[in-house]
């Protein structure tokens, strides 16, 4: 008889809370969990929407520990967003500091509180290619969870700490802890941009997109699967957002290839995503329905 493969034997979590589960993404995250457990936010604003009455919520910043601390009393589990989300969004001072910080006050405050898991948004800016030199193409493609990370800007440096600080508090084998890295997340302002962008060679994403329904999905797959330990997945969308195939716009771009370390996958879908998604498919059953033509197209009342 076959033994199950570790991710083939699901998790369940009865109490879990969601750091920033009232942001953007935070509130795809909660409608994809809620009903599922006893959900808690914590965030510095109110959550809003239709599980806004029926979910218990904390006002609370990630970087105090005391906070983290009581919040978790109880939880089996943390899905851990709350984090400035890009390098516009405030000074580089306050970026590093809250998403370091914030980072090493959830974790210790998870381990402290006897919460068995705890799943840490990343992002795909780790890899030092959205904000990278321009003589700095990947070393290969599609790019996977084992590509070289080199962050350039303190946006990206925070990012790669998180999950520095993360694979550290895994390896004291207290907490089991997941790692979402997912590719610019598109949400409905941006759906006007999308063909520009896609059409645009030097587009700084490198074409990459993903909703936030399917960061969601990710997010809770990783939260049951059955992994002890570290493990990071990479989250995108199944394509890129570029019209003409990948391979003939990333030559255009870089004036030669990358080592192509998986052909394959441009040869069953030219216009796939630079980003290899293998992993969180094979383990943990992840599948992408993101469709940018589907976005941009609500525009259009089509």
């Amino acid at each position: 008889m076959r033994r199950p493969q570790p991710w083939e034997t699901p998790l369940t979590f009865e109490k879990v809370l969601i750091t920033g589960g009232a942001g953007r993404l935070g509130t795809h995250v909660v409608d994809r969990i809620a009903g599922k457990c006893d959900l808690t936010v914590l965030d510095v604003k109110p959550l809003e929407g239709p599980h806004a009455g029926g979910t218990r919520q904390i006002n609370a910043s990630i970087t105090d520990y005391a906070a983290m601390r009581a919040a978790f009393s109880g939880q089996e589990a943390v899905i851990h967003l709350a984090a400035i989300p890009n390098p516009r969004t405030a000074p580089a001072d306050v970026t590093f500091n809250t998403n370091v910080q914030g980072a090493w006050a959830v974790l210790q405050a998870a381990e402290d509180a006897g919460v068995k898991r705890v799943v840490v948004a990343s992002s795909d800016s780790v890899f030092g290619l959205s904000y990278n030199p321009p003589d700095w193409p990947p070393r290969y493609l599609p790019v996977d969870e084992e590509h070289p990370v080199r962050p350039t800007e303190f946006y990206s440096l925070s990012k790669q700490v998180t999950e520095t600080i993360s694979q550290s508090y895994a390896h004291r084998r207290k907490l089991e802890v997941q790692v979402i890295r997912p590719v610019h997340i598109v949400f409905p302002p941006e759906y006007p941009e999308l063909e520009a962008r896609g059409s645009d060679v030097q587009n700084y994403h490198f074409w990459t997109y993903v909703s936030p329904q399917d960061v969601a999905q990710g997010f809770d797959l990783a939260l049951g699967s059955a992994y002890r330990g570290y493990e990071l997945f990479v989250i995108s969308a199944a394509d890129g957002l570029n019209p003409r195939p990948t391979l003939q716009m990333a030559k255009e771009r870089w004036g030669t290839l990358p080592e192509i370390r998986r052909p394959e996958v441009f040869s069953r879908n030219p216009y796939a995503s630079v980003i290899d998604i293998t992993k969180a498919r094979d383990r943990l059953g992840y599948e992408p329905t993101s469709n940018w033509r589907e976005m941009a197209a609500t525009l259009r009342g089509a």
